[in-house]
Parts: C-alpha cells; structure tokens; sequence
C-alpha cells in the first residue's frame, strides 16, 4: 500500500517516494506553490538502502536507512530526521557499526528550477527563466529575479557537520555540497541541512532545533483544542486518530486561525468547497478551522464581475494560488471563482457554526458577507431565473465543470456522452435549499423576520421545483443534473445522495434513494461508487465515473443520519473505517477505485490520488461524529422537518 511519501506543515511540504528519496518527476521541496528544490540528493561513499520511515508527529519524518547487507551485516547505520516547518530541515545521524573506524563523505546534489505547480503538473507552459546562484562556505542560494513581473523567490541550502563544508559545481540551477564525518566504532556523527525558502539560512543545527520545537507545540497545541468520537473500537479509533492527525498536517495558520488546505501535494492551498466542507466534516472535533474558514473566505469574497476569473459579487473562491503564473495572470487563481457551489457551502457552514458555538459575534461580523452571498446565488447562480443553480460549461477558459465532480467527464449520461448547454447539477440544488433554510433562520435571530420568511418561502419553492425537474420514477431516483434543455441527465451517481445531507428531498422519498444508494451497482462494501457500475460510462478507475470518494459518500452517510436511516448510514460508515484499516495506515485517501468489495481484500488504490486529503480526512470525523452527537442528530431532524 502507499505509504506516506510527504511531510506537510500546511502550504510547505517535502515530496519524496516511498523509499524517502526525491527521484520522481514531481518531487521535492515546495513552498507556496513553488517548487524551491527538485533535486536533493544524499550520496554516501557507500550504497545505502531505506530500511523503515516513520511520522512520529504532523511535519515530522525519520528515515532509517543503512548500507548494504555485506557478510550478514551492515556497517553503517543513518538515520535522517526530517522537519518541515518554515522551512526544510534534517538532522542526519551515521552511525559506525564495524569495530573498525570509518570515513565517510556526504555528497548533496541540489537543482532548482522555481517551476509553478501549474507547470509540473502539465496545465501551463514554463516561462525562461534565468537563475542566479551565489555559493558561500557553507551554503548555496538560488535567486530567481524577472525584469518583467515583480515576482522574486530564492532558496537557500546550508550544511553543518564536523568537518569542513565544500561548495562546488555551483551552475545557476545547480550545485553540489559534501562535507565529511570520521566515525570510530560505535560512534555517532551528525550533520544537519537546513533548506529555506528565502535568500537566507539560520545556522542549520538552530533551525533543526527550533523547528522540532515549534512542530511539537504545534501538535500539543492541536491535541488541547480539539477532541474526537469515542467508539470503543481500537481500529476505528485509530483511524480516527489518524484523520486528526491528516487535518493537522494539512492546516495551513493564517490571521484568522488554521485552515485547512485541500491536499498534498496538488492542493496544498485554501480551496472554497474543500475548505468548507472539510471544516464543517470537522466540527465533531473542533470549530476553530469553521470559524477561520468563514473569516478567511469573507476577506477574499468577490466585490466585481472579472470574466478572466469569474467572479460576481458575493462569490466565494474555488482556489487561490500564489505561484508566478497566478502573477503572470497566465492563470486565473489570484484568486480563481470558478465554482458553483462554494458560496451555498459559506452559507451552510456559517449557520452550522453559528448553531454549535453560539457565536453572535461571528455572526454580525459575518452578516454582510451573508447577505452578499445570498444576493450571488439569486442574481449569478441563478443567471436565467429558473430557480436552479446552474454553471455553463462553454464559452469560457476554466473548468468545465464547476461543481465537485470537476474533471472534463465528472457529468455524463449513462453512456458516456457528455451532455451540452449549462448544467445544474443536483447536490447543488440542495446545497442551495440548504443555504435558504439555514439563512432563515439566522435571520429570524437577527429579529427580521420578513427576510426568514421570503427565504423560507424561496426554499420550499426550490424544494417542489427540484423534486419535479429531477425525480426519475423507473429509478426511484434523482437525476445527477439538469441539461441546457432542462432535460434530465438520467445517470444514477452519489451526487443526489448528497440531496440527503442537505434535507432537499421529500421525506416520502427518502427510503427509496437511499435504498438505491446501498444497491449492489452503488455500494462497494468501501463506500458509494460516484456512478453506477450498471451504465456504460462505469469505470472503476476513473476520476469520477465509478471511483469511491470518502467525503462524497460521508455526506451521504450524514444525510441517511439526516433521515432517520442509522442503518444504511452505520453500514456504509463501517465500509470506510474498513477500508483505511485494510490499507494498513489508518489514512483514507483522496479517492480509490471503485472495485466491489469481494474483488480484493484492500481497497485498490487510485494511482494518483492525493494523500493525506483534508475532506478525506474529515469524513471518518463526520461519520462517526453524527452518530455520537445529540447535536447533530436534532439538527438533521430539523433539516427533515424542513423537507416536509
């Protein structure tokens, strides 16, 4: 199974394989959207091989390696210990297992190229660019300046050891530093490196130091404030554990509080849906990421209509990125709106929040921002006047599609074909009911009822209207989406499993979409197959015709809570738990193939998944949370009441 390949401190993160080396096209040392190294290579005199990493902590990796098995022993044991926190450290230790002394020299090989991650993952070309680099005693830096946009970054390597440090073959995006250590036997040496995203480095035994220190009060400190569901059961505690822990890695500090970031290593930014969602999956365990959140997304909240990012008044981002294409506006993530769904998200967190903090603050501090995003989802979202939300999915340079399922074939019929003209897809109607429902009654707590009453008057309009368009009597099932038309796209998908979630669906309805969520064609044993393994478009291994997504069907498993229906949502919820035991690191992924069950004994994997994942990390939290808080059980009931 894949094991962890990234150490993460929020928005800086070391990329390597899973032997602990950065020998892969897309590994190294990022920062900020930046890969700042993708070359840093330790060579010894002797061959060595990784024996063992583990993760004592968030940002924290040990990597035990040693040189070749000679005679039924090794001679030479390192252990790398390794520290992402403002910057990259490692404390690398050798120690002499021979009855002999030995010598030994540590070679680093270093490139840079200060690529965007748009380029390394193949959506943008690179710009020439021209790299300076200046080599002192101890230390290397690389200084990327252009003349043409005010965009600078730098890199700097420093090594400590005993002996002297060497700095050669320094070429512009290249250079080498060795320095040797002399061991007797049984001794130990240590040298340590330190790698900063800067034109500057502390001294690296310091920073080594002080970056452990901060990395381990980050942790006490993410321990203090938060607290997960007890279920009595070690393998489910334990994966439970592990989402805490995910989330943490995840989290990136801004002025308002942690936030958590999409994934790593594509994603390692605040995105709008993502963000959201994770942060409202984490409520059973903290409401200070909601919170940051809420703050963090109202400051960047959109104020002008700009095509080039699509953004109206009241939007909430989809992604926000700080990478010289973002600068060069080669990109439109400064940041990019291109989501339909992540303004109806803000309203249901901010009211979800609300409800479990009491917070009144919070809410007068975010009342314009409410207001603001209900006017977005009446006079944008809904820019032909139907009533539904909608996204077109031409005429335009961004993603073609703007709800979750956001690669070029997330929507389709049941055969493949992909379906023409603005979509509205059906989780986003009722993220939208939701957001109307949820907006009432804040308001109606501000005291102005007349506004509560028109939006609890636009919800139920939403909820009849949707429930016409969508239903599909010969499945006893909603459409996934709506086409330019107004016809229905008649796949059987997840996407309105998540209608429960949101409390959109008529009660009298209920059972029998959930009943087809938990058929045979929907449900692996792992989780709910984003499409149905009945049509023609099914594939397992897809991105979104057929794959498995944690935080997909764990909104699933909370609408099924939503409706009174513990058994589908424990059985389901027992399917995930599984499923990251069974991979042996207690980690749900991004996503996995949608294999039935019976097929393998582990979930097969999907190869380019991002681990850890925040909402992937968030969906054991929710499930299991809405199982253990009475809270959250009365609320749901609410929601249905709404329904009805």
């Amino acid at each position: 199974m894949k094991s962890d390949s990234t150490v993460a401190n929020g928005r800086t993160f070391f990329v390597t394989g899973e032997d602990g080396r950065p020998t892969r096209a897309h590994d190294g040392f990022y920062h900020d959207d930046v890969r700042h190294l993708r070359m840093y290579a330790l060579e010894l005199d002797r061959a060595l091989e990784t024996i063992d990493i583990t993760a004592p902590r968030p940002g924290e990796r040990i990597v035990h390696a040693g040189s070749e098995i000679e005679v039924g022993a090794r001679s030479l044991q390192v252990t790398r210990r390794q520290v992402v926190d403002r910057a990259f450290c490692e404390r690398i230790e050798l120690t002499n297992l021979e009855s002999e002394p030995l010598e030994e020299r540590l070679t680093f090989d270093l490139e840079t190229g200060f690529e965007d991650l748009f380029e390394i993952r193949g959506h943008a070309d690179a710009p020439e660019r021209t790299i300076e680099a200046t080599a002192e005693s101890d230390s290397v830096t690389f200084a990327y300046d252009p003349a043409d946009v005010d965009y600078e970054r730098a890199t700097t390597v420093r090594v400590a050891g005993r002996d002297e440090v060497s700095v050669e073959a320094v070429d512009g995006t290249g250079a080498t530093l060795s320095t040797g250590v002399s061991l007797e036997p049984g001794e130990t040496g240590v040298v340590t490196v330190v790698v900063t995203p800067t034109d500057d480095a502390p001294s690296p035994t310091d920073a080594y130091d002080r970056s452990l220190e901060r990395v381990r009060r980050r942790e006490r400190d993410w321990y203090e404030r938060t607290s997960l569901p007890s279920t009595q059961r070690s393998e489910t505690d334990a994966v439970l554990e592990r989402s805490r822990r995910d989330l943490l890695s995840l989290t990136m500090d801004t002025e308002y509080g942690p936030l958590f970031t999409a994934g790593t290593p594509w994603f390692a930014t605040a995105f709008g849906r993502d963000s959201l969602i994770a942060a409202y999956q984490a409520l059973p365990m903290t409401s200070d990421p909601a919170v940051a959140t809420l703050q963090y997304l109202a400051d960047h909240q959109a104020t002008e209509v700009d095509e080039f990012r699509a953004a109206a008044p009241g939007k909430i981002f989809h992604e926000l990125r700080h990478g010289e294409l973002t600068v060069r506006e080669t990109v439109p993530h400064s940041p990019y709106y291109g989501t339909i769904d992540a303004t109806a998200l803000f309203v249901v967190l901010l009211h979800e929040t609300w409800s479990r903090t009491g917070d009144d603050d919070l809410l007068e501090e975010l009342r314009p921002n409410l207001e603001a995003a209900l006017e977005w989802l009446e006079t944008y979202g809904d820019a032909d006047d139907d009533g539904f939300l909608e996204y077109p999915t031409e005429g335009h340079d961004g993603l073609t599609h703007r709800a979750w399922k956001d690669s070029g074939d997330g929507i389709v019929h049941p055969d493949g074909s992909h379906p023409t003209g603005p979509l509205a897809v059906a989780e986003v109607q009722g993220y939208y009911y939701d957001a109307l429902s949820r907006a009432a009654e804040l308001y109606r707590h501000l005291g102005d009822a007349e506004t509560a009453s028109e939006l609890d008057e636009r919800a139920t309009e939403l909820a009849e209207r949707f429930d016409e368009a969508f239903w599909l009597p010969e499945e006893s099932f909603y459409a996934v989406a709506l086409d330019g038309n107004g016809d229905p796209i008649e796949s059987v998908a997840t996407n309105p499993g998540q209608c429960l979630w949101s409390g959109i669906v008529p009660a009298e309805r209920a059972d029998a979409v959930i009943d087809r969520l938990v058929a045979d064609d929907m449900f692996s044993g792992w989780g709910i197959r984003t499409l149905s393994s009945d049509h023609d478009a099914y594939n397992p291994q897809s991105y979104h015709l057929g794959s498995v997504w944690p935080h997909d069907t764990s909104l699933v498993v909370l609408g099924m809570v939503n409706y009174g229906r513990s058994d589908a949502a424990k059985a389901i919820t027992e399917g995930v738990v599984d499923a990251a035991s069974r991979r042996g690191t207690d980690r749900l992924p991004e996503l996995f193939a949608g294999f039935d069950r019976d097929h393998a004994t582990i979930p097969i994997e999907y190869g380019t998944a991002c681990e850890p994942q925040a909402w992937a990390a968030g969906a054991p939290v929710a499930c299991l949370g809405a199982f253990e808080a009475e809270y959250e059980l009365d609320h749901l009931e609410q929601s249905v009441a709404r329904s009805r």
